[in-house]
C-alpha cells in the first residue's frame, strides 16, 4: 500500500530500517544520497550521481537533484577522493558504504549503469 502523507512513507521507511536483511543496505544508500557537504559538483557527479541514478533508476525529482551514469573519468575522480583525501569531512565513509550496499565498484566503471 502507497502511504497518503509524508509520515505515512517515513513510518514505512522505518519498518524497512527496523531489522529486515536489508536494512543495513538501505540506510547506506539512503544517507549517501545527499552528497558532499560542499559545492564541488565534480565529486558530487562522481559520487552521488551515481549512487541516485543506481538506486532510482527512473530518476524521480530529477529537476531538484543530480544524477547521471557512470564513466572511466568519473572513476578516475572516485580513486584520487579516496587517495587524496579530497573532502573534509566522512563522506568517503558513505559513499564506500553505499557503493558497496548498491554492488557497484568505487575505482572502475560501473557499467551497467548506462
Amino acid at each position: 500500500m502507497t502511504p497518503k502523507t509524508l509520515r505515512g512513507a517515513l513510518n514505512q521507511i522505518q519498518r524497512m530500517l527496523s531489522g529486515t536483511e536489508y536494512s543495513e543496505d538501505l540506510w547506506n544508500t539512503l544517507v549517501a544520497l545527499r552528497g558532499p557537504d560542499s559545492r564541488n559538483r565534480k565529486l558530487k557527479s562522481a559520487t552521488t550521481a551515481v549512487i541516485r541514478s543506481t538506486a532510482f533508476p527512473k530518476r524521480p525529482c530529477d529537476y531538484l537533484s543530480v544524477f547521471g551514469t557512470d564513466s572511466k573519468k568519473l572513476a578516475s575522480r572516485r580513486r584520487s577522493l579516496f587517495a587524496n583525501r579530497e573532502d573534509n569531512n566522512h563522506f568517503r565513509e558513505h559513499v564506500a558504504d553505499a557503493f558497496k550496499s548498491l554492488g557497484l565498484s568505487l575505482s572502475e566503471e560501473n557499467v551497467w549503469n548506462k
